[in-house]
């Protein structure tokens, strides 16, 4: 480690957020400076990404330095709220705290105990979605009525990735008992759906000659989404995540299309269907 000025001010939690603060200084570095909650949105889900990415590499070191750029991203964002007087990492601190110690009544609340008959795993499940619609009434008493889809209790934030969106809407609909009865009429709820697509489509194809009618395409652009939503419930049923799944099959995709560039001989353009279904059908006796 080079001689840094007062390189024992910087170690630590404390260290961290004392470079955050210096950095956002006027002796500090001027991009840092001028960074605000908005422009630092897209840092935070690209980090929130890379950590991803890094657990799933199974290598420590960078899992450790992705974790460590991720909660940069906390205490710059902190610091921002708390020059504006809004509030300060401490506040962030204690609301996570204060919300923990609410949700886990069977951990940390000593007159917390069991009925006779009941099950632990049944009355966390209970007591969590009870303290949740709790905590909803009084941030709605707080901050006013949300929209009517926040205001659902199974809305989840839409800047997360749209599938894995979904599998969360689906698993807070089953907690609240609101589900298919077995996989069977989860795979008929596709057939339903690819049918609805297929009956747009032909409304669409009757009037091709005729300016392209926008209700049709918004409802051709909506059972297309209530197709994948239910081939999320398959994957649901059988524990696979979507993300997961929708991953491993572009990285397979990704292998067998590079097999195919390093066998072909000409460009694609120039190979023609036959030799590239060859090549394809090649690729994936290989890979």
């Amino acid at each position: 480690m080079k001689n840094y000025e007062n390189y024992e001010k910087y170690s630590g939690i404390q260290g961290l957020i004392n470079i955050v603060k210096k950095l956002r200084s006027e002796e500090g570095c001027p991009w840092d400076r001028k960074q605000t909650e908005e422009t630092l949105k897209p840092y935070v889900i690209e980090e929130a990404y890379e950590v991803v990415d890094a657990i799933s590499s199974g290598e420590k070191i960078e899992i450790m330095e992705e974790l460590g750029d991720l909660l940069l991203q906390v205490i710059f964002l902190s610091d921002i709220y708390e020059e504006k007087k809004e509030f300060s990492l401490d506040d962030v601190v204690n609301a996570i705290i204060k919300k923990l110690l609410r949700r886990h009544p069977h951990v940390f609340d000593a007159s917390f105990s069991l009925k006779e008959g009941e099950c632990l795993d049944d009355v966390i499940l209970k007591n969590w979605e009870r303290i949740k619609a709790e905590e909803k009434m009084e941030k709605q008493q707080n901050i006013g009525a949300p929209s009517k889809t926040k205001n659902s209790s199974v809305y989840v934030s839409e800047s997360l990735p749209a599938l894995h969106r979904a599998n969360m809407i689906q698993e807070k609909a089953k907690r609240l008992g609101f589900d298919f009865d077995n996989l069977g009429d989860a795979f008929n709820k596709i057939y339903e759906e690819l049918a609805e697509l297929k009956n747009e489509l032909n409304e669409l194809n009757k009037s091709k000659d005729k300016p392209k009618d926008e209700n049709i395409l918004n409802k051709i652009k909506e059972e297309y989404g209530d197709i994948i939503f239910s081939i999320v419930n398959i994957g649901r049923f059988m524990d696979i995540h979507p993300c997961n799944a929708l991953n491993k099959s572009s990285n397979k995709f990704i292998e067998r299309f590079g097999y195919m560039e390093k066998k072909a001989l000409l460009p694609f353009s120039e190979l023609g269907p036959q030799k590239l279904d060859d090549l394809w059908e090649e690729s994936k006796k290989v890979l």
